[in-house]
């Protein structure tokens, strides 16, 4: 018999356990051992994320009208006491405000005058942050140091070059890739960008650029190309939402694939009521 309230045995093996990984996950202590037969680096990989939607597919602009056309055919008058009930609403004014409305442009002046050196640039996509070392463009990366873990390390090696201006948020405390490399290993973080602007500093680099991954894969060296095509997002490769450039499927395929097969059945004739 066991007391009221008291856990097992088993139970509370497990519970210490769990406690004692989770401390030595996250400490400091938990670093790489100096003893390692390659040398241990980190680097960070800063990620604007889009801030605009992407461009509609044409099946895309075609399914929202068809939905808006059926939307409408159900839609109801409602009596006027319930919609304007204080009998203060100006119609045709809100008619007028909302056909003047005009869009922000999504092609903005940094990417007619191809300014990579700008976060306000290929607004529908992810775009990230490389430097360009002597003639090599890279990650921003660096050795690690005894007493650091790996991702303090991989951010401090940001922030060596550019200014404490960036703001960025670190979402995950494991990395998202790593390359084996004349004899070291490079582990690869992941952080978003929030604001600020990206000046270069210090004496490491020469030259900052932000690109999406088909751009800053075809500068970087293949190692880490071929990381970032396995770890990173992008629009052209239909990820919209999904990683890596494998013919994976993605819910917009998906739903275009279900609007076709649809369409297929309507025997090309009108869409009708259910």
């Amino acid at each position: 018999a066991t007391m009221r309230g008291a856990r097992p045995r088993a139970c509370r093996e497990v519970s210490c356990t769990l406690k004692f990984l989770r401390r030595s996950r996250f400490s400091t202590a938990n670093a790489p051992p100096a003893e390692y037969p390659y040398k241990v680096r980190a680097g960070m990989i800063l990620e604007r994320v889009p801030t605009v939607m992407p461009p509609l597919e044409p099946w895309e602009e075609e399914y929202h009208e068809w939905k808006l056309a059926r939307q409408n055919r159900r839609r109801k008058e409602l009596p006027d006491a319930f919609v304007d009930p204080f009998g203060d609403r100006d119609v045709a004014a809100d008619q007028a405000a909302f056909d003047s409305f005009t869009p922000a442009p999504v092609v903005t002046e940094e990417d007619k005058n191809d300014d990579t050196k700008s976060t306000n640039r290929r607004l529908c996509d992810h775009v990230y942050l490389i430097i360009k070392k002597g003639d090599v463009w890279q990650i921003p990366s660096g050795d690690w140091n005894p007493g650091e873990t790996l991702r303090q390390t991989a951010n401090i090696q940001l922030l060596n070059n550019f200014s404490d201006v960036l703001d960025h948020y670190i979402p995950g405390n494991h990395p998202i890739g790593h390359v084996e490399k004349d004899g070291s290993r490079t582990f690869y973080y992941h952080t978003l960008y929030c604001s600020g602007e990206t000046i270069l500093i210090g004496d490491e680099a020469s030259d900052f650029m932000w690109g999406t991954k088909e751009e800053i894969m075809e500068l970087l060296s293949p190692e880490e190309a071929a990381m970032c095509d396995e770890s990173l997002m992008s629009l052209k490769a239909k990820s919209g939402w999904i990683y890596g450039g494998e013919p994976q499927e993605c819910a917009r395929e998906v739903s275009e694939k279900k609007w076709e097969a649809w369409k297929k059945t309507q025997a090309n004739e009108a869409p009708k009521e259910d």
